[in-house]
């Protein structure tokens, strides 16, 4: 038997699935090559955007034909869209059954142990099995580049964000369990970790905690790169600038989602924070660190955001100096209260509001990326496709350069010459 995932949104999905994998390897499933020769589709699923969601419900059609041209096939689904572990028997089950009639089955992440039911028992006569998820020993696809969750959840409901409703409270992983699965993947061959977590500076509850954590990570014997993400504004402090600038195998590299750049906007977001205190967190930032990056995530079109508001966050973009961003329109998530506030954006506005500010990220990025010609960068290659090679600096610049499939998950010395708009092209040396 063989499976096949599609994974959408972020790393965390992709960490799951690996534990997935190794669920379904002890079910001596074996990974299919492509959709065609698979049994079983799973899907991991993102519902931070309508967007997102639209984009599953038009897969799930795809994976429909696909089910009907061989007896026995079977698709499930988990991630953000699932609240309720159930199947389309089930007396009571998620709404995306509904949805979603292809579907079999569908789980919550957690639930994860239980996966041999939900694959031979249709009756919905589940016993789901306890413990805890993060027991199970990943599958790495790339054992050269590892994700690590540290936690789980969040608490911090900002009120435009699915996440506390999907993910539940946050839930932090003990240190050993942690710097068990860290040592065990350098040994397995990791040149790089990446610690996760939907607010890892709110790891453990305590102030300082993570940058201890991360201290402890940085200290395993030739782990050549760690990165993290993600962070919040109001739980980063000074203790884990501190740490980073110590450790030369911490990424020179900071995302810390600002998602506007108005007191205002940020008030109603339940962002908890002002712009002046995270400018401040930029300066401290860079004064430590000043050859690093730093990237943000951006909404456009927040209920309430005036023109004012919207000039405020392109201001607030200018004074930061940001490498780069990532920003999308705002849209209304069910079950969230900035869904019922009042003033809610035309549509022709927040795509007027965000070619302006697409304008500025590309013309800010492009300026520093051309300041990088002739420079050299040390690249993990991340994938070669057609001799192509692609990876990131430790600054997260994407580089791209001629090279073969032997780079993968190798670091490769690159002189940049030619920067374009939001990718660096240069030549291994």
């Amino acid at each position: 038997m063989k499976y096949f995932f599609r994974i959408f949104g972020c790393a965390m999905n992709y960490a799951d699935a690996e534990r997935v994998a190794s669920v379904l390897a002890d079910l001596n499933f074996e990974p299919a090559e492509n959709l065609e020769e698979a049994d079983l589709v799973l899907l991991f699923t993102c519902s931070v955007r309508q967007k997102s969601e639209d984009k599953v419900f038009g897969e799930l059609e795809n994976f429909r034909k696909w089910k009907t041209l061989k007896a026995g096939r079977r698709i499930g689904l988990t991630g953000c869209m699932v609240r309720k572990t159930s199947c389309q028997n089930s007396e009571k089950k998620d709404i995306i059954l509904h949805r979603g009639p292809a579907l079999d089955f569908v789980w919550r992440i957690e639930d994860s142990k239980s996966l041999h039911q939900f694959l031979t028992d249709s009756s919905a006569n589940w016993k789901l099995e306890t413990g805890n998820f993060f027991f199970i020993q990943p599958k790495h696809s790339n054992p050269a580049q590892v994700c690590i969750p540290i936690s789980t959840g969040c608490d911090n409901f900002c009120s435009y964000c699915i996440v506390p409703y999907a993910r539940g409270k946050e839930v932090s992983r003990p240190t050993e369990e942690i710097l068990s699965e860290c040592e065990n993947a350098v040994k397995n061959g990791a040149s790089e970790i990446t610690l996760l977590g939907q607010n890892v500076n709110s790891w453990q509850k305590q102030k300082g905690a993570f940058a201890k954590l991360l201290n402890q990570v940085a200290q395993i014997s030739k782990l050549k790169r760690i990165r993290f993400i993600s962070s919040h504004p109001k739980d980063f402090d000074e203790s884990v600038i501190n740490v980073m600038a110590a450790n030369e195998n911490i990424e020179r590299h900071l995302h810390l989602p600002a998602q506007h750049g108005d007191d205002e906007i940020l008030r109603k977001m339940n962002r908890n924070y002002t712009a002046a205190h995270y400018l401040q967190l930029v300066e401290k930032f860079r004064d430590q660190l000043p050859d690093a990056s730093i990237t943000t995530d951006f909404i456009v079109g927040f209920p309430g955001e005036t023109d004012a508001n919207f000039e405020n966050l392109l201001k607030f973009y200018k004074k930061a100096n940001f490498d780069f961003a990532y920003f999308a329109k705002y849209s209304p998530r069910p079950e969230t209260p900035a869904a019922s506030f009042e003033n809610q954006v035309p549509e022709v506005i927040k795509k007027e509001r965000f070619k302006k500010l697409n304008d500025l990220v590309v013309a800010t990025t492009a300026k520093k990326y051309a300041a990088l010609k002739d420079k050299t960068l040390e690249i993990l290659v991340e994938r070669c496709v057609k001799n192509i090679c692609e990876g990131r600096s430790s600054e997260s610049y994407l580089t791209k350069f001629e090279g073969n499939e032997t780079l993968i998950g190798k670091m490769v010395k690159v002189k940049i010459i030619k920067p374009r708009e939001v990718e660096l092209w240069g030549e291994e040396i």
